[in-house]
Parts: C-alpha cells; sequence; structure tokens
C-alpha cells in the first residue's frame, strides 16, 4: 500500500499518492493546478508509472518576433541526472526537451583563478551602500591593480545547439554558476523558468547570463536573472536574430555595484547585427543603467524593438539608453521610480524612437499600425522627453504580424509582479 500525503489548502485537507520520481514541490504544483484546471481523478492513475515531467513541458507558444520557435518541440521531456549529462544535452545537436529539476550547481566545479583584477575609480566605492566591482581584465591604465579570485565555471557558458527546450520544473530550476551561450548559426531555441544566478557578481567581466551572438529564433520567457559579474543578455556583433524576452524578472539587488548603490548596472547590451527584439511584460527592478542599452555606431547593424508592458521600478540610474542604427517603439511601460526612464545621448545618437508621448502619438499609429498605441507612464521618476520619429512607425508596419497587443498601461505593475519570473507559468 502506498504512503499517503496530506495536504492542507485554505483548511482543507487534500489526500495524493506520492507519485514516483516527484519530488513533495512538484506535487505542490501538481495540487495547485489541480485548483486552477480541476483536481483529476488520481484512481485513474498509476502511480508507480507517473513521469512528473508531463507537468513541465513548454508552457504557451513563442510569440512577438520569436512566434514559430518551437525549441525541442515533441522531443520527450527528460530530466538530466548529471552536470555531464546536463552539458552534453544542452550542447549536442539532439532536439531535446530539457527539464530542470533541481540547483544545478557548477560553482567550484572548473576551479578558481587567483591573480590581479583592475580597481579602477567607477569600481571603488567611498560611502556607497554597496562595494564596487573590479574588473577582470589584462591591462588597467585607469586603475590600481588588486588581488581577486574568482569562479571559472561562470567564465564559460554552456553552448546551447539547436532545437532545445531548456524549461525549469515548478519553483525548482536554477543553474547556479554558469550562463547559457546561443552562437555559431544555432537556432529555434526555448529558455523558460529558470533562475540564473551566481555569475562572479563581485568582478565586472565575470560571467554573463544568456549571450546570442549568430543565433536565431530565440525564446527567453518567465526566467529570473540575478547576482551576475556582467550582462544579465547580452548579443554579440554577430546576429541576435529574432528574439522575444518575455515574463522575465531582472532583479539588480547586489552587494557589488559598479554604481556603488546596492543595484546593479551591466544589465541588458543588445548590439547585434540584425536584430528584431519583442521585449514584452518583463519585470526590471533595483538596476542602475542599460536597462537596456541597444544598438551600435556599426553600420552594418539593423535593430528594431518593441518594448510593450515592462514594469521598471527602482532604478537608481537610467533605463533605456539608444544607440544609432536602432528603431524602437515603446508604449504601455511603466516607470515607478527610475531616475532616468530615457538618457538624453538616446535623444542625439541618431536612434529612431517612438515613445507615445501624448494622446496624439498614440492615436497616429493607428495609419501604420492598425491600432492606437498605449501611453508610457511614469511615477516619481525622471522626465519621459517626447520623441515621435515617423520613420518607426514606418519600418514597424513591415512588421505588424510580430507587433503584439497590450493591456492598459494601468495595468502593468500588477500584472508583470504576479506574472513574470520563474515559477509563474
Amino acid at each position: 500500500m502506498h504512503r499517503l500525503t496530506q495536504l492542507m489548502i485554505f483548511g482543507i485537507a487534500f489526500v495524493a499518492l506520492p507519485f514516483a520520481g516527484c519530488t513533495v514541490s512538484e506535487m505542490w504544483e501538481m495540487v495547485k493546478q489541480g485548483l486552477r484546471e480541476g483536481l483529476p481523478d488520481l484512481n485513474d492513475v498509476d502511480p508507480d508509472n507517473y513521469d512528473c515531467s508531463v507537468k513541465a513541458q513548454v508552457s504557451g507558444t513563442a510569440f512577438g518576433f520569436a512566434a514559430g520557435t518551437t525549441g525541442g518541440g515533441s522531443a520527450a521531456a527528460a530530466a538530466p541526472s548529471s552536470l555531464e549529462e546536463l552539458a552534453e544535452w544542452i550542447t549536442d545537436d539532439t532536439p531535446r526537451t530539457i527539464l530542470i529539476d533541481r540547483t544545478w550547481d557548477f560553482v567550484g566545479t572548473e576551479g578558481t583563478t587567483s591573480g590581479q583584477c583592475c580597481s579602477t575609480r567607477t569600481t571603488t566605492c567611498e560611502g556607497g551602500t554597496s562595494a564596487g566591482q573590479a574588473s577582470i581584465q589584462d591591462t588597467c591604465d585607469d586603475g590600481t591593480w588588486v588581488d581577486c579570485t574568482y569562479d571559472n565555471a561562470a567564465k564559460t557558458p554552456l553552448q546551447v545547439g539547436s532545437n532545445k527546450s531548456i524549461v525549469g520544473v515548478g519553483s525548482d530550476g536554477v543553474l547556479r554558476g554558469k550562463g547559457l551561450r546561443v552562437i555559431d548559426g544555432n537556432s529555434n531555441i526555448i529558455i523558460q523558468n529558470i533562475h540564473i544566478t551566481q555569475l562572479n557578481p563581485e568582478y565586472v567581466w565575470g560571467g554573463d547570463a544568456i549571450t546570442l551572438d549568430g543565433s536565431d529564433q530565440v525564446w527567453i520567457d518567465h526566467n529570473k536573472f540575478s547576482l551576475a559579474g556582467r550582462q544579465f543578455i547580452v548579443s554579440g556583433w554577430g546576429p541576435a536574430g529574432h528574439v522575444t524576452i518575455s515574463h522575465n524578472e531582472f532583479d539588480g539587488v547586489t552587494d557589488w555595484s559598479a554604481g556603488c548603490n546596492g543595484k546593479h548596472y551591466w544589465t541588458m547590451l543588445l548590439i547585434g547585427e540584425e536584430d528584431y527584439y519583442t521585449f514584452s511584460n518583463n519585470y526590471v527592478h533595483d538596476v542602475s543603467g542599460r536597462a537596456p542599452h541597444m544598438g551600435t555606431a556599426n553600420t552594418d547593424s539593423t535593430n528594431f524593438f518593441h518594448g510593450v508592458n515592462n514594469y521598471f521600478q527602482n532604478i537608481g540610474g537610467h533605463a533605456f539608453d539608444i544607440d544609432t542604427n536602432t528603431w524602437v517603439l515603446l508604449e504601455g511601460n511603466y516607470f515607478d521610480s527610475v531616475d532616468t526612464p530615457l538618457t538624453e545621448t538616446s535623444l542625439t545618437s541618431g536612434a529612431l524612437i517612438y515613445n507615445v508621448p501624448t494622446v496624439d502619438s498614440a492615436s497616429a499609429c493607428s495609419a501604420s499600425l492598425g491600432y492606437i498605441c498605449e501611453w508610457n507612464r511614469l511615477a516619481n521618476s525622471g522626465e519621459w522627453p517626447e520623441r515621435t520619429d515617423a520613420d518607426v512607425l514606418s519600418v514597424a508596419s513591415q512588421y505588424t504580424d510580430s507587433l503584439i497587443g497590450h493591456v492598459g498601461v494601468a495595468e502593468v505593475p500588477d500584472d508583470v509582479v504576479a506574472n513574470a519570473g520563474v515559477g509563474k507559468l
């Protein structure tokens, strides 16, 4: 006879059989799912042959510029049993749905490096609320060398092969001490419901969470990023391709801040050669810069960015910083206690920006896009300068199939906080 497990929810006792291979956390997720969708008849389930992974497939369908991305497709979901197997599955050429059902801790697995790091005036805090970040680099013309020791694993991210779905189970999926990189033309990748953290946060160049450089068709959804040495998401000089970044939490709280204010500076750097981004329903908080930075003076570069219904909160620095060769449509975003929602250099860089500052500018979207854009809203924040470059709407009209709908901006704070990040599929 099977041992019974009893869960108390709202004073009601639910009795469930301990399904084979299911953790308590996974059973709890099953019960919560059952409350939403109706509890299954457990008498119809063979507990010895039940696979919890069926509850951890990709949730939802890729949308926006990453629409059509299927990741591992119909490949059977499976959880690796070792760090070595995890790395093999992520990097090989086989279509896979890879379940991250625990904390995979890479810290210490590849040793450490001790030597000299560069400490400059921008990475040394005097009287700040946090320590600064020294830089892992070869020269130090503008600073002084200091002793440092950093973990090697975070400096060498896992290279993600094509046709992969990497999916966290419940709230348990964590990659600690190693990020992910998509390069060399690899494509059709879903990264969902994973927390990537502890990438040498003490050091600039300590490690990036996700890198896109020579990629295409990537959906980054419902993840959390924290405690990175460098960028949470970065694109290299090659194309990132068609990318949707949705329902993620960018948590910048840190004890090592380049701005000396307890907030991470290196949030997102999007400078690829040919990139198309949907940036939707993300929670960006307690950062101080590059939130995001996009665009580059590289004349071969073309970047289109649609930012809609994101919530920016407690930013002790700047959010958007936009360079040339970039077309940016921003609508329905909420800025709460953001020092500088849009940098002054964004207005003079040559970037083309449509940031919907007025009723007239919202209505003007209709002719090109077929819908009225949503205002952006500010609370306890810096200025939102008016910028309505008509060329943005002209270019956006070519991509109407990839432009997503929006909710009213007043709904954004509650909606985003409730739904962005891990364990909220």
